[in-house]
């Protein structure tokens, strides 16, 4: 088979053996650094990916994205404004809500909570209607004063399905000869779920028309008019709708927003740390090049006398040097995706337990791989091996052969 001079030579000195053993092996522990840092890079990004992943899942899904509102929380004609705000291509649903701050009440013990009135029908993008693991949503019906509520809620409440709780409400409250006096009724418990997340001990869950009249506020009025997105990032880049007036929107960055810069603080971090170690490597392929191209000097200057161009020996010994820089990012990318595919695995098998929910038990470790991300890196690292050879390359086109072959 027919090969370029350049590239002929090249891939026969990355098999050939030195003179000098110490080379070959910096040109050895060149091509381990690139492979440990690619490989901890994939792994550790795809980890931090998985978590980013699980925190929008969890949290994300469980709040609204979009609220809009007014002073008084108390929207009319609320309806009219859902087919404008569906046209916005962001938007994936708008469900309409009524939402206090209340007291759970039971035998236990007391439990304050955000409850939600909503409209079981309309109630779907939310992750707690796919995450109710007893009972039904279809439950909360009209004047019926079903509750559902979370797993820890439960817990701390000690009360399980047909059980029954006190709301009791401090929005709807009454002033009487005995004083203001809280809005508050007893509710069925029909339903309850688990999200894995602080909802799960927070939030509880009523028909529409029931939170209405537990606020005692007029049954075609809501409080909230929530939006939710195909994605909750969409939210940075979205132009907001035209709100009528005296209604304001507002978004979960406003709640959430430090969580989710944190995070994405620290996962650049960790893809700065991690390429640094990438970068040490390329400055092993470096040193193993220069040091080639001094064990080579002889050989090279033969080279020249036979009138190979200077072009041509900086190629050959590119190639060399890049030679160990494609296989540890190769080799690397490989490893990075075996390992992070079956970290949990891994992590059983020698003993470890990183992660543990509130029970005792033991998570998995969440892995998501971005193909984009994982391009990147792998030609990132072959592009910093090739960068690492061209100033050796250089020197090797400017051999002297009388000055090599003085000596020989």
């Amino acid at each position: 088979m027919f090969y370029p001079l350049s590239l002929f030579i090249g891939l026969r000195y990355t098999k050939s053996k030195r003179n000098n053993k110490f080379v070959s092996f910096v040109s050895l522990f060149s091509t381990g650094g690139i492979t440990l840092g690619v490989l901890a890079l994939i792994t550790v990004l795809s980890v931090m990916n998985g978590f980013e992943h699980e925190l929008k899942t969890r949290i994300l899904g469980a709040v609204p994205h979009a609220i809009i509102s007014n002073e008084s929380h108390q929207l009319s004609d609320w309806e009219m404004q859902i087919p404008e705000l569906l046209k916005i291509e962001a938007v994936k649903s708008v469900e309409p809500v009524v939402r206090s701050e209340a007291i759970l009440q039971t035998q236990s013990g007391l439990q304050g909570v955000v409850f939600e009135g909503v409209d079981p029908q309309l109630y779907s993008s939310n992750i707690v209607a796919s995450n109710i693991y007893a009972g039904q949503l279809s439950d909360l019906k009209a004047d019926a004063f079903n509750i559902v509520i979370g797993q820890g809620l439960a817990r701390e409440l000690g009360v399980n399905l047909g059980s029954k709780v006190r709301v009791i409400s401090a929005r709807g409250s009454l002033f009487t000869p005995l004083g203001r006096m809280p809005s508050q009724r007893n509710f069925k418990v029909v339903g309850l779920f688990n999200v894995g997340s602080d909802v799960d001990s927070q939030l509880a869950l009523m028909h529409i028309q029931d939170a209405a009249k537990l606020i005692r506020i007029d049954k075609a009025q809501i409080t909230d008019l929530r939006l939710y997105f195909n994605d909750p990032f969409d939210i940075q880049s979205w132009t907001p709708p035209r709100l009528k007036e005296g209604q304001f929107l507002t978004d979960w960055r406003k709640t959430h927003g430090e969580l989710f810069a944190a995070v994405k603080m620290e996962k650049n971090m960790i893809w700065l740390l991690l390429c640094l170690i990438i970068c040490v490597a390329a400055f092993n392929i470096l040193s193993s090049s220069v040091m080639v191209v001094s064990d080579k000097n002889g050989e090279v200057a033969i080279l020249k006398t036979l009138g190979i161009s200077g072009k041509t020996l900086n190629l050959i010994f590119i190639i060399q040097g890049a030679w160990s820089g494609i296989i540890g990012a190769l080799i690397g990318t490989s490893l990075g995706l075996l390992l992070s595919s079956y970290i949990n695995e891994t992590l059983s098998f020698l003993g470890l337990h990183l992660l543990s929910d509130a029970s005792g038990g033991e998570r998995i470790l969440p892995v998501m791989h971005e193909p984009l991300q994982i391009l990147v890196i792998m030609f990132g690292a072959m592009l910093l091996s090739l960068l690492a050879t061209l100033y050796p390359a250089y020197r090797a086109g400017k051999v002297s052969p009388v000055e090599a072959l003085r000596y020989e």
